[in-house]
């Protein structure tokens, strides 16, 4: 009997716990965004963007992607994500991805060389 009480009042906090969490006072999520990530975080990001880029081959939407981070041009944010990745340590397979991206992003647009 005394886990059975045990248990209940460990269920009851846990209800009056998710009651003030998702009902009562909701975290308001409407502020974030991406332009305000840490910046192991930025590089983990546009590493996913070369990640897709190598795949897709698909610049447009790679260039979409990188400018929701903010208001520089994609290649800035880069350059960024490379000099973080290296202070970070990540594996030359991952610089490489993004020294390519980089590379593509200082290709003259009017340019017919394809990477």
């Amino acid at each position: 009997m005394r886990f059975f009480w045990f248990f209940l009042t460990i269920l009851i906090g846990l209800l009056i716990g998710f009651y003030f969490g998702w009902v009562r006072t909701p975290a308001s999520i409407g502020t974030t965004q991406l332009s305000n990530l840490r910046s192991d975080y930025l590089a983990d990001y546009v590493l996913m963007a070369a990640e897709s880029f190598e795949q897709h081959q698909n610049l447009e939407y790679t260039t979409s992607q990188l400018v929701l981070l903010g208001d520089e041009h994609p290649l800035r944010y880069i350059q960024k994500a490379i000099i973080v990745a290296e202070n970070l340590e990540y594996s030359r397979e991952d610089l490489e991805k993004l020294a390519i991206l980089a590379q593509v992003f200082q290709i003259p647009e009017n340019s017919t060389e394809v990477p």
